[in-house]
């Protein structure tokens, strides 16, 4: 099987106060091939050592993580293809993360994906390679 996962659309800035739309900036080439990839939607990540997620592939290539919860944030912890685990990003309550590899190289990529929240805190996930 093999699976196409990209970000399709465009980024938007603009002056919540005027209006005006300082940048627009089509999406092209946001792409990732692979053989596989895992969803997951309201996924608990639990507080102290966090919830280890299966990698459906690794390295893995591709990852959008977004913290559903209202109140807990959420920290993203990842290892890196021959690398150690190292904390990513700590998400606020509605903040994501996305990671991509266009041509994957040797040595790219992450194969290891930890989630903890600061309470039970749930997310949501998309995850390829």
């Amino acid at each position: 099987m093999s699976v196409s996962l990209s970000n399709v659309g465009y980024m938007q800035v603009s002056d919540t106060t005027t209006g005006f739309v300082n940048l627009k900036k089509q999406f092209t080439s946001l792409l990732t091939t692979g053989t596989v990839f895992v969803e997951g939607q309201s996924i608990t990540a639990a507080t102290g050592g966090g919830t280890t997620v299966t990698l459906p592939v690794s390295p893995v290539q591709f990852l959008y993580v977004k913290n559903l919860h209202a109140t807990a944030t959420l920290t993203v912890t990842w290892t890196p293809t021959s690398g150690s685990s190292a904390v990513v990003q700590l998400l606020e309550p509605g903040g994501w993360l996305m990671f991509g590899q266009a041509s994957p190289a040797a040595g790219s990529g992450i194969t290891a994906l930890n989630l903890i929240g600061s309470a039970v805190c749930t997310c949501e996930y998309v995850i390829g390679g």
